[in-house]
């Protein structure tokens, strides 16, 4: 078997050529489309990265660990049924779009409205998780470089003003379903596909609703926070806090790889030898911890300079905004590794899930009414402490548990 330092090495390659672009790029359109533009790129990408949320439900992570228990019965009907559970969610976000859209102003014409279907699509049902399932983490670090190069070099070639922001989001949007349907066409090719019945599909949604709670609720977050500051604040708002997210939320998602590997070695450990897979991951979450507070406070004392090198000199004032989202980047981080990778494999999904849902519900009613008044610092300041607050739960959890198996 491949060694776990050769995996993680090119699983962290991976996360750094899938962000590594829209960070590139991203200056370039904030100084190419103007703030207007910018606002109208932001909202839709936003309103997209959530719809995806929703069309993922979940299945990716449900999906990694059935293929990881190595059932034939099991592992062939994966396929079949995480595609048609996306499918049939696709089918709902697009309607509940279309609904929310009719009686909020949201998204300013029906090209916005397709392109952040698209957005939906392409993320949602992103074939990251069969990389993951069968370990090939230097395969998905290659179709991530072409996917990176080619949005990079499409966008610096094609958009040359604000009238381009909608052409921008497609040139995003079309590398990601090319490597979509060439990874999913890869999985029928290693797992097969058996067409599942209606009541299988059914059970699958139930199941991966548990995951979605755990997995999708935390990324709802994110996406949120720049469409509350749309609804409810000005454009310039809009742009200084989605820029700062292309940051913190590049950052929080450097704890992709280490979830990759360790989430099927650490799934197998607990059969063999629950101890030594309770100590593994506590010794993984303080490190990661510690690493992130250092990074982070570090961040915030130059966040006056790291900011309007990245986005321009015009955007500068939003630098404070962006000092103020470093703030949750620790806990949320660790939060990740303890859930996706501990709590997970010590089967405490319900409990994530009543966390997450309870936090998510509990920001989105605090930015609504930040939003307005507070802006863009007064959101992530809450996100922060809401984030603190999650963090804590999940520490408690995970050490209660660590006490259950050292009873005899």
């Amino acid at each position: 078997m491949p060694r776990l330092g050769s995996h993680l090495a090119f699983a962290s390659l991976s996360q750094l050529l899938r962000y590594a672009a829209p960070l590139l790029v991203y200056p370039y359109l904030t100084r190419t489309l103007g703030i207007d533009a910018m606002g109208y790129f932001s909202t839709v990408m936003a309103v997209g990265l959530m719809c995806s949320v929703f069309v993922e439900f979940g299945y990716g992570l449900m999906s990694v660990r059935e293929l990881a228990s190595g059932d034939r019965h099991v592992t062939g009907a994966v396929l079949s049924e995480l595609c048609l559970g996306r499918s049939v969610m696709f089918l709902l976000v697009a309607a509940g779009l279309a609904i929310i859209c009719h009686y909020v102003d949201l998204l300013a014409d029906s090209g916005a409205y397709v392109a952040a279907l698209a957005i939906g699509l392409a993320y949602g049902f992103s074939a990251s998780w069969y990389y993951i399932a069968a370990e090939r983490p230097k395969a998905l670090a290659g179709i991530d470089l072409s996917c990176s190069l080619t949005s990079f070099a499409l966008i610096l070639a094609l958009v040359r003003g604000p009238a381009d922001a909608l052409l921008a989001l497609w040139l995003f949007v079309i590398p990601l379903l090319a490597a979509a349907l060439y990874g999913h066409l890869l999985a029928r090719r290693r797992y097969g596909f058996r067409l599942t019945s209606p009541s299988a599909l059914l059970a699958s949604l139930a199941l991966s609703l548990r995951f979605f709670f755990f997995t999708g609720f935390p990324s709802l977050t994110n996406r949120w926070s720049v469409v509350a500051l749309a609804i409810w604040s000005d454009p310039l708002q809009v742009v200084y806090f989605a820029a700062g997210e292309k940051l913190t939320t590049a950052a929080i998602n450097t704890t992709v790889p280490l979830t990759r590997v360790l989430l099927p070695r650490i799934g197998r450990l607990m059969a063999g030898d629950p101890g030594a897979a309770y100590r593994d991951i506590r010794r993984y979450v303080i490190g990661i911890g510690g690493f992130y507070l250092c990074a982070s406070a570090v961040t915030i004392a130059l966040a006056g300079i790291i900011y309007p090198i990245m986005f321009g000199a015009n955007l500068a004032e939003g630098s404070r905004i962006f000092a103020a989202q470093m703030l949750m980047v620790p806990f949320a981080a660790s939060s990740r590794v303890l859930v996706q990778v501990g709590l997970t494999s010590l089967r405490k999904e319900g409990f994530c899930s009543l966390v997450f849902i309870a936090s998510t519900l509990l920001y989105l009613l605090v930015s609504a009414l930040i939003a307005p008044t507070g802006g863009g610092i007064g959101i992530a300041l809450a996100r922060a402490a809401i984030e603190m607050i999650v963090l804590l739960l999940f520490v408690r959890a995970f050490i209660q548990a660590g006490h259950s198996q050292a009873r005899p």
